[in-house]
């Protein structure tokens, strides 16, 4: 082969691979977008089963508009490979609901009608230069009905939860009414209402959460029905009246879905509030209610505290038996509302036993104890460190959660002559679910509460909060969202790029420190210069006036410069972005280049040698 040809060879098989590299990463986006199958590690692009049903179920056609600054966000790579993410997975619920969701990307030019447009429906956007420009990066939704759903901005650390994020958006859009849950509460939960008629920030965030998907009702415990509930909600009933209980019985015999919080030891307000307790409810249902506190040493709470020795501060371990933090087998996979949840913290809760074992209520543990435990009355549970020391495990192991099915018979017969709807045994199939703790669901012990520009943050600290949700869910018939992934993104911060950023901006630093400072010291003479005492004029001489002169151009001169050292650090990012993606484009192709010429030529010289 002359030198033409395989300059001609090497040419036409550059060309033949960068075509080859270029159309598989097209068709991989194809297959990624269109069919479904996922390539990424984290199979960021596969879309859950209830993500899907909700998309099959749309009825009228959903808008939704992701709003992105890609232009001024191109030096903040959290941002940049978050958003490639979220339009990807956008493109996946466009592309699988046909055209019941139109998908539109706007990227806001600063003071632009499209800037002025995202503010209006509430779309923050952050600051990231001297002349104001924002950075935007969240979305607005909407349907046929003009309801209209924000996402303020897209916290990069919540990626893993970005699909139930989209899905939620979409299924609040596309249902007519929320089902209604009446509250029914023997202390204050309710958090201050907001003008748009949303439940505002207070304790029980997690109450604020669910009112995005459920209307709520908060009932007064003076009550004997529950008519129009989708869903009774019954937290730390104490001092129940007679008629309450008894309404409550009925609503759960006739199929009515009802969650039950009760607790020995509620810990609230320095522990003035009471215990609680359903004795007949609870005696229908075919539960032995422990109102004692079960400590329990296998799942004890550890706590770090100070501890001051000679004056050096130091770190000590300190067991709360009486705050088990349910892990592992304890918390019950088979069932679908608590399957991958890790941790559930509770606090002084009291013990769950089925009372007969030969009952017609089927009896199914959520939450359990391990076998080390011990209960105690409240007023025992005040010191921890006699708790330690008196703490002598039962071998007994209790529930903290169950759910409860089957058929019951009545315990209020006695009221048949009272009601004419009196039920004697359930009608329907039961629904209910029973927790022997009320403190778990109040904000400190699942979530830490952030503020984000004007949004509320949410950051979970136990499932307390996911296992609340999924009872709900399950219970009013959307079990989909239960099963809707937590996809952890791995983060991987980009060092080689951070350190090359740094180091071009290292190159203009002490020029630009340089400059300022020498613009401020010039900004100081002329101050000095015009200064006088108040209300006098200044009078400056012919000399005056020609310095004042030359230290107004020097100012123009360095303000110059700066804008020149400024400018020239964005180009060098700018430049340095192109170099990165020019390698991660053809990095590929040249090594299967190098392969291609390398490998054969090696093997030639071998075939050479071999015959010599």
């Amino acid at each position: 082969m002359n030198s033409t040809l395989q300059k001609n060879y090497f040419l036409i098989a550059i060309i033949a691979t960068v075509a080859l590299f270029l159309s598989f990463n097209f068709i991989i986006n194809k297959i990624n977008f269109s069919l479904g199958i996922d390539f990424t590690e984290t199979k960021t692009f596969t879309l859950s089963e209830g993500t899907k049903k909700v998309i099959a179920d749309i009825q009228e056609p959903i808008k939704i508009n992701f709003i992105y600054s890609r232009g001024l966000s191109k030096n903040i790579p959290v941002i940049q490979n978050y958003a490639n993410q979220i339009q990807g997975v956008l493109n996946r619920y466009a592309d699988l609901a046909g055209n019941k969701i139109e998908l539109i990307i706007t990227e806001p030019e600063p003071y632009s009608d499209e800037e002025d447009y995202v503010e209006r429906y509430g779309v923050q956007g952050f600051p990231v230069d001297q002349e104001g420009s924002k950075v935007y990066f969240g979305m607005i939704a909407s349907n046929t009905t003009d309801d209209i759903e924000v996402v303020e901005f897209f916290d990069p650390s919540k990626a893993g939860t970005l699909e139930k994020q989209l899905t939620d958006i979409i299924f609040k859009l596309n249902r007519s009414e929320k089902p209604m849950i009446g509250f029914l509460s023997w202390v204050d939960t309710t958090p201050p209402m907001m003008p748009n008629n949303q439940l505002g920030q207070g304790e029980y965030t997690i109450l604020e959460e669910l009112s995005y998907f459920y209307d709520f009702e908060f009932l007064d415990t003076d009550v004997d029905s529950f008519e129009g509930i989708d869903l009774l909600f019954v937290y730390h009933p104490s001092s129940i009246e007679e008629k309450t209980e008894y309404a409550i019985e009925q609503f759960i015999l006739n199929g009515g879905s009802t969650v039950i919080l009760v607790d020995p030891y509620f810990e609230r307000n320095n522990h003035l509030e009471k215990s609680s307790d359903l004795k007949t409810v609870f005696k229908t249902l075919n539960i032995n209610y422990i109102d004692q506190v079960i400590l329990d040493g296998a799942q004890a709470t550890r706590l770090q505290t100070q501890q001051n020795i000679t004056d050096n501060t130091s770190l000590q371990t300190m067991l709360k038996l009486n705050w088990p933090e349910v892990r592992g087998n304890f918390i019950n996979q088979n069932e679908n509302i608590s399957d991958g949840l890790s941790l559930i913290r509770l606090v002084s809760p009291g013990g769950l036993a089925p009372l007969n074992e030969e009952s017609s209520v089927n009896y199914f543990p959520i939450l359990s104890s391990s076998e080390a435990t011990m209960d105690l009355p409240m007023k025992d549970v005040l010191d921890p460190i006699e708790l330690i020391n008196n703490f002598k495990p039962s071998g007994v192991s209790y529930d903290f959660g169950v759910r409860l099915t089957g058929s019951a018979q009545s315990n209020f017969d006695n009221f048949e002559s009272k009601y004419e709807n009196h039920v004697s045994e359930s009608t329907q199939d039961l629904n209910v679910v029973v927790f022997s703790d009320t403190d778990f669901i109040r904000n400190a012990f699942w979530a830490r509460i952030q503020k984000f520009l004007n949004s509320t943050v949410i950051e979970q600290t136990s499932d307390n909060g996911s296992l609340i949700t999924n009872v709900l869910d399950s219970m009013t018939g959307y079990q989909q969202f239960i099963n809707l992934r937590n996809k952890e993104t791995p983060f991987r911060p980009f060092v080689v790029v951070q350190q090359l950023q740094a180091d071009a901006e290292q190159k203009y630093l002490g020029q630009e420190q340089e400059l300022q400072a020498q613009l401020d010291q010039t900004l100081n003479q002329i101050r000095n210069l015009s200064s006088g005492r108040e209300g006098e004029e200044v009078n400056l001489s012919d000399e005056q006036l020609e310095e004042l002169a030359v230290f107004q151009l020097e100012v123009e001169s360095t303000r110059k410069q700066l804008r020149e050292v400024r400018r020239n650090l964005s180009k060098d990012i700018d430049n340095l972005a192109n170099k990165i993606n020019i390698i991660n484009t053809f990095l590929i192709p040249i090594t299967l280049i190098v392969l291609m010429f390398i490998i054969p030529s090696y093997l030639g010289i071998r075939r050479r040698k071999g015959r010599s």
